[in-house]
């Protein structure tokens, strides 16, 4: 973050400040705010105890997660969910100076269902927030991503079931008022990360709006430290998906592992909202804020909804941050050329 920061951004710091990134925009240019410096001195603090408690290998705990510290409240804490008493011995009470809290969860599947919903829009621009798919499946179509300036279509791997890199060439639809459309092949899936790749085709193109959202531009997303102070603030993160449509609810951790969905833990999880606004064939759809410097202009992504939880106890919308995707990948929710959709 240091290295996004100009010598102006430190001059403007107050004596108990320090300047904090939290949001990329159009070609990847920061957004900064003020935020206490210890406050931030404690994230930082709970970000390195995270790293080091390293439980993935530790049988009964299928999760854990940064809860950020709030604005002059309590201080940032480590989460971890495990499925048994047994399991609390080998998880410390604290890493460093940073407090672990055990949530006891279970294992028995429970949720809740929506009425399907029906998007209709014309031509070849096709926004985020649509029914999508294969022939067999369907999740949410996320906003358009860019790898540099060149968008593509993108929505949950696992809409492709296992590994999409074996469907590579597969056609990938959208589903309106009439026909299914094709308007991409597969071109690659992130099983880890949980998102695939889709590349348009037959003259459609994505673009960075999202259907029914208002405002419904996406102009940036949220670093790990914006979607922290985010939470500090008590702000809400909101999403619109073709099963559920729209809800809101509040961030409650970032920066989390889970090892309760697949074969392998996945890293750089983002927890908010309500297993209750989410069901099957939301996977693909973005979380997302009003951007706080033009709230009538546009919103900025915190990452993709993939899952909820089904296990009593816990009660969020799971799935994997834009920061990691971005730090691991290079792509992004807004394009490296100002100007550019």
């Amino acid at each position: 973050m240091a290295t996004l920061l100009t010598p102006d951004d430190v001059k403007a710091a107050g004596r108990n400040e320090v300047p904090l990134v939290y949001a990329h925009e159009n070609n990847l240019k920061p957004r900064t705010t003020m935020v206490s410096a210890d406050w931030f001195e404690d994230l930082r603090s709970a970000f390195d105890a995270h790293r080091r408690l390293n439980v993935a290998s530790t049988p009964g705990v299928v999760g854990s997660a940064v809860v950020p510290g709030e604005f002059g409240g309590r201080n940032a804490a480590l989460s971890v969910d495990v499925t048994g008493s047994e399991v609390g011995g080998a998880v410390p009470e604290h890493v460093g100076d940073v407090a672990v809290e055990l949530n006891r969860v279970g294992s028995t599947p429970s949720g809740a269902t929506r009425n399907d919903r029906s998007d209709s829009f014309g031509g070849k621009l096709v926004p985020g927030g649509v029914k999508c798919g294969s022939r067999d499946s369907a999740g949410t179509l996320a906003p358009a991503m860019y790898d540099g300036t060149s968008p593509f279509f993108a929505t949950s791997n696992h809409v492709f079931g296992g590994d999409a890199e074996q469907h590579s060439g597969e056609p990938f639809f959208v589903h309106g008022d009439g026909d299914p459309r094709k308007i991409g092949e597969v071109r690659r899936g992130y099983q880890l990360d949980d998102f695939v790749r889709i590349d348009p085709t037959g003259g459609f193109r994505p673009t960075n709006e999202i259907f029914g959202a208002s405002p419904s531009t996406v102009v940036g997303q949220f670093t790990r430290e914006g979607l922290a102070e985010l939470k500090a603030r008590g702000e809400k993160l909101e999403k619109v998906a073709f099963r559920s449509g729209h809800s809101d609810g509040q961030l409650h951790a970032i920066d989390g592992l889970t090892c309760a969905y697949g074969k392998v833990c996945k890293r750089g999880q983002l927890k908010w909202g309500s297993q209750s606004d989410f069901t099957d064939g939301d996977s693909g759809s973005v979380n997302y804020h009003t951007d706080p410097e033009n709230p009538e202009s546009g919103v900025l992504v915190g990452g993709f909804n993939n899952a909820r939880t089904w296990w009593p106890g816990e009660d969020y919308i799971w799935g994997t941050s834009a920061y990691r995707i971005t730090n691991h990948y290079g792509f992004t929710f807004s394009p490296l050329t100002a100007g550019s959709r």
